[in-house]
C-alpha cells in the first residue's frame, strides 16, 4: 500500500511554464549558463528522492518532467535465501511540473528492499521503467551501521565547478552505501549576498531542482535529511513573505521529518527534528531560524553571543537530551549557537566551532552535552573539515562538498584543519564511533580517507 500527497505548489513558478527546470533557469534569471548532472527525463525532472524512513515506511518524492505523468512503483524484501515477492502499489498521476510524494508501506526493520519505478505519459498507454534501486529501512537493533554527512555545496545555476563536487561527492556516499546521509545546510545560496532572502518566489524551485540534480541518484538508494543553514533563505531576520517562499520550495522538493514523523517530534515545519536509529540518538537543529537579529555578514547588528534556538526549539532539545537512553547522542547543526573564530565579523557570523563552545546560548547547550552524554556536535559553515574536543565533546566540521571559499585560520581560528572538498563518514561500532574525512576522487569511487580518528564509549 501507499498514502500519496501532493503538495500545492508555488504558483508564480508554475506561471512560468518550465520554470522548475534546470535548463530553463538561466533564460528565467536571464543567465547564460545552467548546469545538471545528467539531461532530465521526458518523465521526471530528478531522480527519486527518499526520505523520512521510519520501521514501517519510507516517504519517496517524484517531480514530474513537463507533462502529466503517470507512475507505478512495485517493491520486495531482498533476503540471504532469495528475493520475496513483488508489493504492487497502485498507479498514481502527477501533474507537469509538480512534486508527489509516495508513502511506501508497510515495511519491516532493519530490512534491505528493492524497488523498481515505472512511468508513462499520461496521453500513452505503455509504461516504462525509470529507475531499479534499493534502499535499507529503518534500524531498531544495535547493530553497526554507517552515516555520511556533507555540508557547504553554495551551488547555483552558474557555476559548473561546484556542481561537479557535489556531484562527485554524491556518488562517492552511493559507491559506500551507508545507511542515510545528512546536509548540513548551505548546499545552494539565494540569489543575494551571504545568506539573504528569497528575493523571488520562483528562485527556490530553481535552486531545489539545481539541488536535485546536482544530488543524482544518491537519494535514490540513500534516504537523505536535511539541516537549515544562513543561505537557504529562512533566517530568523528575513521578511515573513520571503522565508515562505523558501519554506514552501523546500518542504515540496525535500521530504525530512516533521513533528509526528518519529517519537522524538520536532518541528511542523520539518526544520529541526530528532530520531533514534540503532543505538544513537541524532538530534538535528535550526540555529539561524529563530534568531530574529541580522547576522547577514558584515551587519553590525549581530553579535557573537546573540544566536538562539528561540525558547521552544531549546526546551525540545533539553527534553530529547535528558529522556534518551541511547547509548550514543549526536547533535547535527549547521554551526555552533555561538561564535569565536579569527576575527569579530567572522565571530558574529557564527564561525568557530568548539571554540565557540562557551560563548552566548552555546554555553547552556554545551553544559547540556556534557550533562546527557552528547559524544559530538556536527556542523557545517566553516567549509573545512577540523575536530576539536572540548571537556570529552568533539566539534567536529563536516568539510564543504563545493564551496570555493576555504577559510583558513585568520577567519575560522583553527590551528588545524583539512581543506579539499569532502565529506565525513561515520562508523558506529558497537564501542566506538570511527569518524573519517573523504575525499571524492574519479580514479577511486569511494574516495580517499584524509584523516580518521575514533570516539571511543566512555
Amino acid at each position: 500500500m501507499s498514502n500519496i500527497s501532493r503538495r500545492g505548489f508555488l504558483k508564480d513558478a508554475l506561471a512560468l511554464g518550465t520554470g522548475l527546470t534546470a535548463y530553463s533557469a538561466a533564460s528565467l534569471l536571464k543567465k547564460e549558463t545552467v548546469h545538471a548532472a545528467e539531461k532530465p527525463s521526458t518523465l521526471l525532472l530528478h531522480p527519486p528522492y527518499l526520505g523520512r524512513p521510519t520501521h514501517t515506511s519510507i516517504t519517496m518524492n517524484l517531480v514530474a518532467g513537463e507533462k502529466d505523468v503517470i507512475c507505478s512503483l512495485k517493491y520486495r524484501k531482498i533476503g540471504k535465501r532469495g528475493n520475496e515477492a513483488w508489493e504492487q502499489i497502485r498507479d498514481f498521476p502527477i501533474k507537469a511540473l509538480s512534486p508527489a510524494e509516495i508513502s511506501i508501506e508497510p515495511l519491516v526493520p532493519e530490512t534491505h528492499y528493492q524497488y523498481q519505478l515505472y512511468g508513462r505519459l499520461k496521453s500513452e498507454k505503455e509504461f516504462q521503467l525509470i529507475t531499479d534501486r534499493s534502499f535499507r529501512s529503518k534500524r531498531t537493533s544495535s547493530s553497526p551501521f554507517s552515516f555520511a554527512m556533507l555540508s557547504d555545496a553554495h551551488i547555483t545555476p552558474f557555476h559548473r565547478d561546484r556542481f561537479e563536487i557535489l556531484t562527485q561527492t554524491s556518488a562517492s556516499i552511493l559507491s559506500r552505501r551507508p545507511d542515510f546521509m545528512f546536509m548540513l545546510g548551505d548546499n545552494f545560496q539565494t540569489f543575494t549576498s551571504h545568506g539573504g532572502p528569497m528575493a523571488e518566489a520562483k528562485f527556490g524551485p530553481i535552486l531545489y531542482a539545481q539541488l536535485r540534480h546536482g544530488l543524482g541518484a544518491c537519494p535514490s538508494s540513500i534516504p537523505v535529511f536535511k539541516v537549515l543553514g544562513n543561505w537557504e533563505g529562512e533566517n530568523g531576520w528575513h521578511p515573513d513573505r520571503e522565508r515562505s517562499w523558501a519554506r514552501q520550495a523546500r518542504m515540496a522538493f525535500i521530504p525530512n521529518p516533521g513533528a509526528e514523523t518519529y517519537p522524538e517530534g520536532g518541528s511542523k515545519d520539518e526544520d529541526y527534528y530528532a530520531f533514534t536509529w540503532g543505538d544513537v540518538l541524532f538530534v538535528t537543529l535550526h540555529v539561524t531560524g529563530y534568531t530574529l537579529s541580522d547576522h547577514t555578514m558584515h551587519s553590525p547588528v549581530g553579535k557573537s553571543d546573540d544566536w538562539t534556538l528561540g525558547d521552544k526549539q531549546k526546551a525540545w532539545l533539553f527534553e530529547k537530551l535528558s529522556k534518551s537512553k541511547a547509548k550514543w547522542k549526536l547533535i547535527l547543526i549547521h554551526h555552533t549557537v555561538g561564535g569565536n573564530a579569527g576575527d569579530d565579523v567572522n565571530s558574529r557570523y557564527g564561525r568557530g566551532g568548539g571554540r565557540a563552545a562557551k560563548v552566548g546560548e552555546q554555553a547552556l547547550i554545551h553544559q547540556w552535552m556534557q550533562q546527557f552524554g552528547v559524544s559530538a556536535f556536527f556542523y557545517g559553515h566553516d567549509h573545512v573539515f577540523t575536530d576539536i574536543p572540548v571537556d570529552g565533546i568533539h566539534y567536529v566540521c563536516v568539510g564543504s562538498a563545493g564551496a570555493p571559499w576555504k577559510f583558513t585560520t585568520s577567519i575560522t581560528g583553527y590551528e588545524k584543519y583539512w581543506t579539499p572538498s569532502g565529506y565525513t563518514w561515520v562508523d558506529v561500532q558497537e564501542d566506538k564511533l570511527k569518524i573519517s574525512f573523504i575525499k571524492p576522487d574519479p580514479q577511486f569511487p569511494e574516495g580517499k580517507i584524509l584523516h580518521t580518528f575514533d570516539i571511543v564509549s566512555s
